[in-house]
C-alpha cells in the first residue's frame, strides 16, 4: 500500500492484510440462533462513525438472514466498502457477540493471533488507509465500492503484541478525551441554535393580531415538466429550480441548477418565480423556505414547491414572512411539527389558511433587524465552535496516522 509505505521503527515490519487477518469467516462457521431462532444483525446505521463502536444491533430471524447477508465472528472489524459510508468512517469492532450477520456492504476482517483486534480497528479508521481504499473504489458515481482486491493490497505496520496493546490503550485514552470535547462543543452549538429558535418564537408570540397567508399573499404552485421532457445541464436562458436546490440557509444553491429549453419554457412559462417571492417546498422535504437570488429571477419552479407572492409590500415585509416560516408556530399550523407520520405533501389550501402574527411594517422591519442581529452573533459563535471541532477532528486523524508510524 504505497500511501503508508514509510520507514518503520526497529522491530516493526510491513505485513499484508492476509498475513495478519482473515477476510470473511472460518469455513463452515454458522452463527448460532438463540432459543427464539434469532441472531444478531448489524446494519450500517448501527455503526457509530465517530467512535468505531457498534452502538446497537437488532435481532433477526435466522431463516430470514442466513442467505444473502454477510457473516461475522467475534472480534470482527466491519469495514464499510460503499460510498459514502467509507468516507464517513463506518468501521466498527464487534467484540460483544459470538457471531451474527451484517449488511453486505461491509468487509468482515478477523485479526489473527499476531494482531490485536482493536489495533486492526484503529488501523482501518486511520485517514491514510481510508484514503488509499477510497482512491481504489470502483463502480458508478454515487454507488462506488471498495473492491476485494484493493483490500487485499493493504499492508499493515506490525509491531509486537505488547507494543500493540500499549498503542491501543494510548489511542483509546486520547481519542476518548477528544470525542468528549467534540461532544461538548456540539452541545454548545445545539444550545445556541435552540436560543435562536426560542428568541424567534418569542418575538412572534407577543403579537396579538393574526391574518391568514391568503389574505396577504397569493399562493401558487410550480409546474412539472411536460411528459417525456427532461432537465438539462446545458445552460439556457431558462433555469428550473428543484427542491434539491433549496439550502438550509434560506436561499438557492446555484452549483447544481438544471435548465430547460425555450420550447419547454413556453409550455410552462406561467409557473415562474421572482426575486420578490418566497418559495416553500411542499413535497419531498417539506417546509424549506427561502429567497430567490437575482440570478434566478424569472426561473421556472418545480411542482414540488409553491411561491408566496405578497399582495401589498407596504403591508407585509418579505423577510418578516420568511422568519415566520422558521417559527414553531408555522410548523405546527403546517402540520410539520408531528414527525410520527410522514406527510406526503403540504396542500396549498392548508398553506393558504396558516395565520401570521401581524404588526405594522415598521414593527416588522424592527423585528427582522433584531433577529438578524442575534443570528449574526450566534453564527459567529457557532463558526468558532465548528472551527474547534474541525481542529479536534484533524488532531484525531493526526494521532491515528502517527500511531502506525511508531510515533505515539
Amino acid at each position: 500500500m504505497e500511501q503508508v509505505l514509510y520507514s518503520l521503527p526497529d522491530g516493526w515490519e510491513w505485513q499484508t492484510i492476509e498475513e495478519v487477518a482473515q477476510i470473511g469467516v472460518d469455513r463452515g462457521f454458522v452463527p448460532t440462533p438463540d432459543s427464539e431462532g434469532n441472531v444478531p444483525f448489524i446494519g450500517m446505521t448501527d455503526i457509530d462513525q465517530e467512535t468505531g463502536q457498534k452502538s446497537t444491533y437488532e435481532l433477526r430471524n435466522f431463516d430470514d438472514v442466513k442467505k444473502g447477508y454477510t457473516k461475522f465472528q467475534r472480534d470482527a472489524v466491519l469495514f464499510a466498502k460503499i460510498t459514502p459510508c467509507t468516507e464517513n468512517n463506518k468501521t466498527a469492532l464487534i467484540d460483544n457477540v459470538d457471531g451474527g450477520f451484517a449488511t453486505t456492504e461491509v468487509f468482515p476482517i478477523h485479526a489473527l493471533d499476531s494482531v490485536e483486534p482493536k489495533y486492526l480497528l484503529h488501523f482501518f479508521r486511520s485517514p491514510s488507509v481510508r484514503r488509499f481504499l477510497i482512491d481504489h473504489m470502483e463502480g458508478a458515481t454515487g454507488r462506488q465500492r471498495v473492491p476485494l482486491k484493493a483490500l487485499k493490497s493493504v499492508s499493515v505496520p506490525v509491531c509486537g503484541l505488547k507494543e500493540q496493546k500499549r498503542i491501543v490503550e494510548k489511542l483509546d485514552a486520547l481519542l476518548t478525551r477528544i470525542d468528549t470535547a467534540i461532544e461538548h462543543l456540539q452541545e454548545s452549538v445545539t444550545l445556541k441554535n435552540n436560543l435562536l429558535q426560542s428568541a424567534l418564537d418569542g418575538q412572534f408570540a407577543v403579537i396579538a393580531e393574526r391574518m391568514t397567508i391568503e389574505s396577504l399573499a397569493e399562493v401558487k404552485g410550480g409546474k412539472r415538466l411536460p411528459k417525456g421532457q427532461k432537465l438539462s445541464d446545458e445552460e439556457t436562458e431558462h433555469p428550473y429550480i428543484r427542491v434539491a436546490d433549496f439550502t438550509d440557509k434560506g436561499t438557492i444553491d446555484l452549483s447544481g441548477i438544471k435548465y430547460i429549453s425555450k420550447e419547454i419554457h413556453e409550455q410552462i412559462k406561467c409557473y415562474v418565480i421572482s426575486k420578490d417571492d418566497l418559495y416553500i417546498s411542499i413535497a419531498g422535504t417539506i417546509g424549506k423556505t427561502g429567497f430567490v437570488p437575482p440570478e434566478l429571477d424569472g426561473a421556472n419552479l418545480t411542482e414540488n414547491a409553491a411561491k408566496l407572492v405578497i399582495r401589498d409590500k407596504q403591508q407585509l415585509d418579505l423577510s418578516y414572512l420568511y422568519l415566520f416560516t422558521l417559527t414553531s408556530d408555522f410548523s405546527a399550523q403546517a402540520g410539520l411539527a408531528t414527525k410520527t407520520v410522514a406527510q406526503p405533501k403540504l396542500a396549498l389550501t392548508r398553506l393558504s389558511k396558516i395565520e401570521i402574527p401581524m404588526c405594522s411594517l415598521k414593527e416588522q422591519k424592527l423585528l427582522v433587524s433584531t433577529i438578524e442581529a442575534l443570528k449574526s452573533k450566534i453564527h459567529d459563535a457557532e463558526a468558532v465552535l465548528l472551527g474547534k471541532i474541525e481542529d479536534l477532528n484533524s488532531l484525531k486523524a493526526s494521532i491515528l496516522d502517527s500511531a502506525f508510524k511508531g510515533e505515539l
